[in-house]
Parts: C-alpha cells; structure tokens; sequence
C-alpha cells in the first residue's frame, strides 16, 4: 500500500517534469520571408523617431508611451582597460538617468535604417550620433531596436547600441 501510494504521489511530479514539446509544424513549408511593408516600416519608424524626440525635449510621459513594462536598454561599452562592459538599465531606470535635473536633452538622431517586421516583432539596426547643445558630436555608434505590436501600437521592448567617442565625424545635418 505504501508503494502505491509513493508511486501515486510521484505521478504528478514526472508528469510536471516531461518535455513539453510544440505542435507539430504545418504541412505547408513557411516559405521565403515576406517583405516589410513601408506601411509597416513607416509605423516602426514613427514609434522611434517620436521616442528620439521625446528623449531630446527630456518628456518623460511622452517617452513612457514608447515603452513597455518589459522593455530593456542594453548599453555596449569600451572599458578603459580593455574588452566590453554591458549595462542594462530598465526603461524607468533609463528614463531617470537622461532626465537628470540640469542635464540637457539627448539628440540622438539615426540614419540608414534597416526595418524588418514579421508578425508583431520588429527590429531595427540604425546608425547613431548623440550631438550636444552646440551641435558637435559627443559619440556615434549602431542602435538596434525591437519593438512589438500592442493592441495595434508598436512599443519598444530593447534598445541596443554600440559606443564610439572617435571617427563619428561631423554632425548630420537635421
């Protein structure tokens, strides 16, 4: 009785503990993947240049429409004495740091995107410079964005970017 009931107690457990596995694929092969849209790149672009915009004029409430409960900001740095640091900062976290009283605002404009979207995931790998007040350039680099699709809203869910403080060049012109 003792067995049956040690056996009937770890039923459950084993149950829990399988793999789970996906459906099995459809029949019918993915295919190539389709193109994005330029009413989908226009949307994604949008959502980003209006959170750039809200990043330069330090308007918090107008950044927290840009972001998700989830979104992450992945900061790749040099470090002094060699090799990569990375930081990761929550968007409230991100959002305190840049509105710091005293500070001005980030103008961080970005060219050459490149916009993939495939259902409700977007990316974008863009290049970068962070101009000061007076127009010169602090430092350049790679941004890459993800973005998803919320209740028909595109959200940020990580920023990436890469870090260069020489050969960013002049600053763009706006």
């Amino acid at each position: 009785m003792r067995r049956l009931f040690a056996v009937l107690l770890a039923l459950p457990l084993a149950v829990a503990c399988q793999a789970q596995t996906s459906p099995a694929p459809s029949a019918a092969p993915a295919g190539p993947p389709r193109e994005t849209s330029a009413q989908e790149r226009e949307a994604v672009l949008a959502t980003l240049q209006s959170f750039m915009n809200a990043l330069r004029m330090r308007d918090t409430a107008a950044m927290n429409v840009h972001v998700d409960s989830l979104t992450r900001m992945t900061l790749i740095r040099p470090r002094r004495e060699g090799g990569t640091r990375v930081v990761v900062m929550t968007a409230p976290e991100f959002i305190r740091a840049v509105t710091q009283p005293g500070q001005p605002g980030i103008d961080e404009p970005i060219r050459n995107p490149v916009v993939q979207v495939s259902g409700d995931l977007a990316t974008v790998w863009a290049e970068y410079q962070v101009r000061r007040p007076d127009n010169t350039v602090s430092h350049c680099g790679f941004d890459a964005f993800h973005l998803v699709r919320r209740e028909g809203q595109w959200k940020l869910l990580n920023i990436s970017d890469t870090f260069q403080n020489s050969g960013c060049g002049p600053a763009w012109p706006d």
